[in-house]
């Protein structure tokens, strides 16, 4: 008998739908963030060390996903190895097709119906994350806490949802979307870029297919809808991004939909399919897995014929995104394990390609964070996390690099060259931080609307272009191994340290006659971080002067 639209209380029904898909997402995200705590930072060493072929990365980004339960999570951190040189891009896109086999997952889960134990697997959760006297066990109560939420959430929307379907009007439209199939396509595609996740959007049509209210196929067009829907996260992270991030979204993007677009053409044969499938392994039975066995073999095979395709797919990104004046490069794959024994020499030269490049980076980051603190732009402030988060990769790559080096018998100028270059990709990753430092403090006098006074902004501009200047002498001067160029950054240094003392004396001179707003702190900061970046400057300037400089300590750091 179906219902009167009329006597359905309808602010109730919209809460527990609209909640239950609250809870559900905060579950995914919650299981994804205890998974990453307690791998800690192995899971971007084991994608760094096990990615060496595509089929590999295959591997690799189906157990990520499986783990952080996203795939969005899986391409952003393939995004940031390939920003650092840490994998190529054919390793890279290997990566991101497992991705969408370890998507599938979450609604193979689903299809289990474990919800009824959704309850006892929440409390389990919480008294671990209460009681627990480790850290660990706590993160494992985190674990478990986020996957009873998702069960929790996704039986709140099934039970609501079940009553709707009792309504005339939405089996209609329902229905609508089985007799058009290309219907289903796009609103799977504008429903998971709404709620950012395909396994929310699957979840409930799993509820939907089990109720007998959608038809086969079209729960198969909306899944291979919410395949291109599912791109759009990777689409807005790379905006802004390198030219490695927006190339690695344009395949995600023709991966995706080249891939609904074939099985769109075969729909009607993969239905029966799918249907025969359910026939004769689920037995008629357990609609739910019908719908994951449906969105299993579409990614497994969209998988399978895009893995022989991988080079065209890099040529296409390549084509679609080509590269931009000015684009910052970093090799590390130039840093071979193999020149260590054989060739230390070499080893440190390539080492110093990489170093360089850092110091350009540095560079921009710089640039980035004084262009931050004249105009509250959202995009620098992204990009200087970015950056930082870039530079300390590098860091530390670069440093293990040369420690294996000093493993070696080294005559006296090659130890001396080890330790200078140890030294100075501290001092470049010590310039980062002062950069972030930046960034933190006018983020917050942004936020709460603390404008400089015009004199205190001319004083910082002029702070700025001299320590940006010096900046760039120094990385110059690093590259070309210039003592003349060096000798005139300590100088400099000098006159930092000067210009500090009086911008100093002159703010608080305002605060005592009013004119600064003297309630924090924190312009005396951002002159204390410029200074620091000057000393850093110093630093390898004077490494750069002193050749025979060697220090014990920075061998074996």
């Amino acid at each position: 008998m179906l219902l009167n639209v009329s006597t359905m209380d309808w602010a109730e029904t919209v809460f527990l739908i609209v909640g239950g898909l609250g809870i559900f997402l905060y579950g995914i995200h919650k299981l994804g963030d205890s998974l990453k705590l307690l791998a800690g930072n192995r899971l971007k060493k084991m994608i760094e060390k096990t990615t060496s072929t595509p089929l590999r990365g295959i591997f690799v980004g189906a157990l990520v996903t499986i783990l952080l339960q996203t795939s969005t999570g899986t391409t952003a951190l393939t995004v940031s190895l390939v920003r650092a040189g840490l994998m190529s891009f054919p390793q890279a896109l290997g990566i991101i097709l497992g991705a969408n086999l370890g998507t599938t997952s979450t609604s193979f889960l689903i299809g289990l119906e474990i919800h009824r134990y959704a309850l006892p697997v929440i409390g389990l959760g919480s008294l671990l994350i209460l009681f627990a006297p480790a850290k660990r066990f706590k993160r494992l109560g985190g674990v478990f806490l986020g996957f009873g939420i998702i069960f929790y959430g996704l039986d709140l929307m099934g039970s609501t949802l079940s009553s709707l379907t009792e309504l005339e009007a939405f089996r209609s439209v329902l229905e609508s979307v089985g007799d058009n199939p290309l219907l289903g396509i796009g609103a799977g595609a504008i429903l998971t870029a709404l709620v950012q996740s395909s396994s929310a959007v699957i979840g409930i049509l799993q509820q939907l297919y089990t109720t007998g209210a959608m038809p086969l196929i079209g729960a198969i067009a909306i899944v291979f809808g919410s395949n291109i829907g599912t791109t759009i996260t990777a689409i807005i992270a790379s905006f802004g991004g390198s030219t490695a991030a927006k190339r690695t979204a344009a395949a995600h993007v023709m991966f995706n939909v080249f891939g609904a677009v074939l099985f769109f053409i075969l729909i009607i044969p993969y239905t029966r399919f799918i249907l025969l499938l359910q026939d004769v392994f689920l037995d008629g039975r357990e609609a739910a897995m019908t719908v994951s066995l449906a969105h299993i073999f579409f990614n497994l095979a969209t998988t399978f014929v895009m893995f022989w395709l991988i080079k065209y797919l890099v040529i296409a990104s390549e084509r679609i995104v080509p590269a931009k004046k000015g684009d910052i490069v970093i090799d590390v794959e130039s840093l071979q394990e193999g020149l260590i024994k054989k060739a230390p020499v070499l080893a440190l030269e390539n080492a110093k390609r990489v170093i360089s490049t850092m110091g350009d980076i540095v560079q921009k980051m710089y640039v980035s964070a004084t262009d931050y603190s004249f105009a509250n732009s959202r995009r620098r402030l992204e990009e200087g996390r970015s950056l930082e988060e870039l530079i300390d990769t590098i860091d530390l790559k670069v440093h293990d690099y040369l420690v294996r080096v000093s493993r070696n018998l080294l005559d006296d100028a090659t130890a001396s060259e080890q330790a200078r270059y140890v030294d100075t990709i501290r001092d470049f990753e010590r310039i980062a931080d002062h950069c972030q430092n930046l960034f933190d403090f006018f983020e917050h006098r942004h936020d709460n609307k603390l404008a400089l006074s015009k004199d205190a902004e001319e004083e910082l501009g002029k702070l700025y272009d001299f320590v940006g200047e010096t900046l760039k002498m120094t990385i110059m001067s690093f590259k070309a191994n210039d003592k003349e160029l060096a000798e005139k950054i300590i100088d400099r240094e000098e006159a930092i340290d000067d210009m500090v003392r009086r911008y100093r004396k002159a703010h608080v001179q305002r605060c005592n006659i009013g004119i600064a707003d003297c309630d924090d702190e924190l312009f005396v900061d951002i002159l204390s971080n410029i200074e620091r970046i000057g000393d850093h400057c110093e630093n390898i300037a004077t490494n750069i002067l002193h050749e025979s400089y060697y220090r014990p300590e920075a061998v074996t750091a």
